[in-house]
């Protein structure tokens, strides 16, 4: 695969970085478009890749007054001169209108210049206009398909021309806050934004994203995301965009979603060894389970649980965000003896986003304060950390970290992390938070 661009996870998430994440289908970076491909996988493949093939446009960003591709991805037509692709394939442009440009080409050749319309970045989708009225339009599928039926996505992977890939339509994704699509085909980097078609031709999903480490684990938008932005697209007239400004009040209208849900349940609270603590708050978070025991004489151990909403935005190459992930780990001294079991917890309780170098282009510096705080049966050492975003005000990074004081040779150490919020929302979740903590001795 080309450049993938990962979401970025937070210390409370990274335990499973590994294994539960599924990336942008990242345009690909300095691709061209190529020879056709090969003979097509099934005998239906082939009809429905020859009926839609002139619909599928692959979208590339250049840089400035360059011909080369900075970045390519996929798209298609929807007629009237607009073609559908990601939100992540264009976001470049959209943020950084002078700096880049974008064009389409098509399988026999045509190309021309691309201006973005409407953006939607909780679902991933832009909608694109281009001289292209003459090029036949895709019709979308209002229903989705049944668990089982046979789909096809058409997009332009890995500079291989356009390509038609055969595979199965699974339903929703469980484990994601927003709705996608669970596609079991081999979807790669390029084919971002192209078509996913049902048996006749209509546009059932979107290409989006891929799980990294899965066997043709890939995701779609659902269709009815790319009507209602086509929707809201034509009502916004051409002198009226500000893409920056509607990115952000869309990344501010996704905090308040995710917040607004968080604030408006009861914690729940579960028992990990001596202590109670915040659990999962719902089905719309994914948590789980590690350890550390004793092996060649570490001479500690360290159970860590852990949860986080499967929730990040997309924003740009640098840019993810929207994240609300916790984790907590109790630490027993095995045979380290107390000064270097103390040591042990302060490397541990300094990790988090605020000791790493931060991106000047999206982020203001990191600020902290640390205090020493009574809570339920014990006293507590608690640092929060926050930063502005420079580019969408009101927006904030927020860390909490705590750590049990005088609890002998058993200490829990306990970490949030809320990515581009509100810093009253994620001040009155911190506060509920940390008053949900026990030690039940």
């Amino acid at each position: 695969m080309a450049i993938e661009r990962p979401i970025a996870l937070t210390a409370a998430s990274a335990l499973l970085a590994a294994t539960l994440l599924a990336t942008p289908l990242r345009a690909q970076q300095g691709a061209a478009p190529s020879a056709p491909p090969g003979e097509a996988v099934s005998a239906q493949a082939r009809s429905l890749y020859e009926r839609t093939r002139d619909s599928v446009a692959q979208i590339r960003l250049l840089l400035g007054s360059s011909d080369s591709p900075a970045a390519t991805g996929s798209g298609f037509a929807v007629g009237g001169g607009l073609f559908v692709s990601n939100y992540h394939v264009v976001a470049d442009k959209a943020l950084e209108p002078q700096t880049y440009r974008l064009e389409f080409t098509l399988p026999d050749g045509r190309r021309g210049p691309l201006e973005i319309v409407a953006v939607d970045v909780i679902h991933d989708l832009s909608v694109l206009r281009g001289a292209g009225s003459d090029v036949p339009a895709l019709t979308l599928r209002a229903a989705p398909l049944a668990k089982g039926d046979k789909g096809f996505s058409l997009g332009y992977p890995l500079n291989q021309g356009l390509t038609v890939v055969e595979g199965t339509y699974n339903g929703r994704s469980e484990e994601q806050y927003y709705e996608r699509f669970h596609f079991t085909g081999a979807i790669n980097a390029g084919m971002s934004g192209g078509p996913a078609l049902d048996a006749r031709g209509r546009v059932f999903g979107v290409n989006v994203a891929t799980h990294r480490r899965g066997q043709l684990v890939s995701f779609l938008v659902p269709s009815k995301f790319v009507q209602q932005l086509l929707v809201r697209a034509a009502a916004v007239p051409a002198d009226a965009r500000d893409l920056r400004a509607d990115v952000g009040a869309q990344l501010r209208a996704h905090q308040a979603e995710i917040m607004g849900v968080l604030l408006g349940a009861a914690l729940p609270v579960q028992k990990l060894g001596e202590f109670s603590v915040p659990a999962k708050l719902g089905e719309f978070m994914q948590c789980g389970a590690d350890t550390e025991r004793d092996t060649q004489g570490q001479g500690y151990s360290a159970d860590s649980y852990y949860c986080y909403t499967y929730s990040a935005l997309y924003i740009d190459r640098r840019l993810h965000t929207g994240m609300v992930s916790f984790q907590h780990s109790i630490l027993r001294d095995r045979s380290l003896g107390a000064l270097r079991f103390a040591h042990l917890q302060e490397l541990r309780f300094g990790t988090g986003r605020f000791g790493e170098p931060y991106d000047r282009k999206h982020h203001g510096a990191w600020i902290c304060k640390d205090e020493i705080v009574a809570l339920q049966g014990m006293r507590a050492k608690l640092a929060l950390c926050t930063r502005g975003y420079k580019r969408f005000k009101g927006i904030y990074d927020v860390e909490l970290h705590m750590a049990t004081l005088n609890t002998g040779g058993v200490v829990l150490q306990s970490s949030l992390d809320m990515q581009g919020v509100s810093f009253d929302a994620a001040k009155t979740f911190a506060r509920r938070y940390i008053e949900a903590i026990r030690w039940n001795r």
